[in-house]
């Protein structure tokens, strides 16, 4: 009887499991280029404020930018954290609203005195209800007479949402159409698996992905 050698033995590897290293070397690479593009957000999203919002404004004006971004927040908002770590630690995001904005970040239940654009100085929990802000994240924009043209109440999951967001103000699109259009336009579609606030727990809102 012939003996079979060694090198004669084939051992099959799965077609499956070729799959599922295909996509786990993609996910690692994914993971390890949106590492390479991230940054503090505090340093490199959020401008270094002292709470004056009309001198602010009147930097956000000299320096050609189309307003201000005030980001509600606060200790333990679970939504925020992941904003912070997914979307304003984005290289990508960091510059595109640096050119266009001036983003601040404002904690709802803080004592830190801000300045609000009508001149008057509350402590930070003060001045968000003053805004009617109770739940976070909040997303405010203000133009450069210091008015709110548009407000987003929820988590934006990913950067591409949140660049599109800038692009809706931007343009000026908040005059006439609505965000959800605008986004789905832009190639981002409605998804009911959406991460929600509390204020926002059995509405309609959504997250957006990208088709």
């Amino acid at each position: 009887m012939d003996k079979v050698g060694l090198t004669n033995i084939v051992h099959p590897f799965p077609r499956w499991r070729a799959i599922v290293l295909i996509l786990l070397l993609l996910t690692t690479s994914n993971t390890l280029a949106m590492e390479n593009d991230s940054r503090d957000p505090r340093e490199f999203f959020f401008t270094q404020s002292f709470g004056d919002l009309p001198e602010e404004l009147q930097t956000a004006r000299a320096q050609g930018k189309q307003g201000i971004l005030l980001f509600f927040e606060a200790e333990g908002c679970p939504y925020c954290l992941a904003m912070l770590k997914r979307v304003f630690n984005q290289k990508q995001v960091q510059d595109w609203y640096q050119e266009h904005f001036l983003s601040i970040a404002i904690d709802i239940h803080g004592d830190v005195e801000i300045k609000d654009f009508d001149g008057i100085t509350l402590p930070s929990k003060v001045f968000s209800e003053h805004r009617k802000v109770f739940m976070t994240p909040l997303i405010s924009f203000i133009d450069l007479d210091g008015i709110e043209i548009y407000r987003h109440l929820g988590m934006v999951k990913t950067p591409e949402a949140f660049l599109v967001m800038g692009e809706y103000i931007v343009g000026k699109h908040y005059f006439d159409t609505e965000f959800n259009v605008f986004a789905k336009k832009q190639g981002l579609f409605q998804a009911e698996d959406i991460l929600k606030t509390p204020a926002e727990e059995g509405s309609t809102r959504h997250r957006y992905k990208k088709e």
